[in-house]
């Protein structure tokens, strides 16, 4: 079987969770005896000479990427093109941001069964945070001008986001990128996003949500029935043997393990421990610097702050490890971050603000509200006082179970045919 994963993203430099998710995947199928393709985009042009293979049983082309916000992507016509010269088995998508959703109509137009994963909310919001200015979470994508006016007003850039505070203003900035993503998007796809990505979810062979919560969302807003939970697969690094930890000459250890940026929440863990300023609690993060102006202030805000870079599996492993308690600050809903999965795996003690895709894999003396300082404060003197009040995730399950399980609905698929 030849199986096609295409992504936002792929290759060397890209290590978030969706390219964890598809790496593990396409490595695990692999050894199953799938010839496996995995086309993503490459945004930030990290990649040269076409992109380089991560497994050598794993072929990888680079796709032509049109921003996070586009519908479609490339021509219909070029993608019915790349995949009669590839001639997959299947298609799955991991996620559209970049490249858009046109190689799954040309899927279709070939008769080529595909799959969805969902593996955040790109589907239900432009920005994916599904947070608007209030703090408060939204349900999803409802017009242009009222998505466009809460990017204004949330959005990185200070000038922008300050300026959009004057409704005028803010009308006017809404207006702009009304236009910007309409043209980028050819005339009407933008207008009709929620029906064009409708569409394409109902004509998968399987919608598979890689959270309880992300299934609700999605089956509530696009009203289809053919999803599936199926989380996220670990690989074996995950199960290995514990080492012991390392001797921190009393120090306790606090991680915050992801992409900083604001909607990852960083900043709250940082205030809470600038305001309880213990002497001997020491914050350690690793993760992808997304947003660097952000994290400048962050790594700057508490004394005892060190920072380990971007990680691969095995070095994110041993950094958990080596942590006493690991904090998931978000302050957007997560479809189910991937590092609560690894922290169940490696029984690790974990407090996380209670969005949805935290909620379900821990228990509630773990959660705290979200932007809640004070809240998150008194969870971290009970764990620095006594770790074993603190609850553990619930484990993640084995890549080869979870690539076992996708692999059957595959064949189910091409049965039909």
């Amino acid at each position: 079987m030849k199986i096609l994963f295409c992504t936002m993203q792929f290759g060397p430099g890209y290590n978030q969770g969706t390219e964890k998710y598809i790496r593990n995947l396409a490595h695990e199928l692999s050894t199953q005896g799938c010839n496996v393709v995995v086309a993503g985009g490459d945004p930030e042009n990290l990649l040269s000479g076409g992109g380089s293979n991560f497994d050598a049983n794993v072929s990888h082309i680079t796709l032509p990427t049109f921003g996070w916000s586009t519908v479609c992507g490339n021509s219909i016509d070029s993608y019915i093109k790349l995949l009669s010269e590839l001639k997959p088995n299947v298609v799955h998508m991991a996620n559209p941001a970049h490249i858009g959703i046109n190689i799954l109509h040309a899927s279709r137009k070939l008769g080529i069964p595909y799959f969805i994963s969902v593996t955040d909310f790109w589907w239900l919001c432009p920005k994916h945070t599904l947070t608007l200015k209030s703090r408060d979470f939204c349900q999803g994508f409802q017009s242009p001008r009222k998505c466009m006016q809460c990017v204004a007003e949330t959005h990185p850039n200070r000038f922008i986001r300050s300026s959009a505070q004057h409704t005028l203003i803010r009308n006017g900035i809404a207006e702009l990128l009304s236009l910007k993503n309409i043209y980028a998007n050819s005339s009407r796809v933008w207008l009709d996003r929620k029906q064009k990505l409708a569409t394409a979810l109902r004509n998968a062979e399987k919608v598979i949500c890689l959270s309880k919560t992300g299934k609700m969302f999605i089956d509530s807003y696009f009203s289809i029935e053919n999803s599936q939970y199926i989380p996220a697969g670990l690989s074996d690094t995950w199960f290995s043997l514990r080492k012991p930890i390392k001797n921190r000459k009393g120090a306790f250890a606090v991680g915050f393990l992801g992409a900083v940026a604001p909607h990852k929440g960083l900043h709250t863990l940082c205030y809470a421990l600038q305001q309880l300023n213990i002497a001997d609690i020491e914050l350690r993060i690793a993760g992808k610097l997304a947003d660097r102006r952000y994290a400048q202030k962050c790594l700057m805000h508490y004394p005892r702050t060190h920072y380990a870079g971007q990680l691969n599996e095995q070095q994110s492993r041993d950094f958990i490890d080596d942590l006493d308690l690991l904090v998931i600050p978000s302050n957007s809903p997560e479809n189910q971050p991937q590092v609560l999965l690894e922290a169940g795996a490696r029984r690790k003690p974990t407090i996380a603000s209670n969005i949805p895709g935290c909620a379900e894999l821990l228990p509630k003396s773990a959660l705290f509200q979200v932007d809640n300082i004070d809240e998150l404060k008194v969870l971290l003197i009970k764990a620095k006082q006594d770790i074993s009040l603190i609850g553990l995730p619930k484990p993640g399950v084995s890549n080869k179970e979870i690539s076992t399980q996708i692999l059957t609905e595959y064949q189910k698929a091409l049965k039909k045919q």
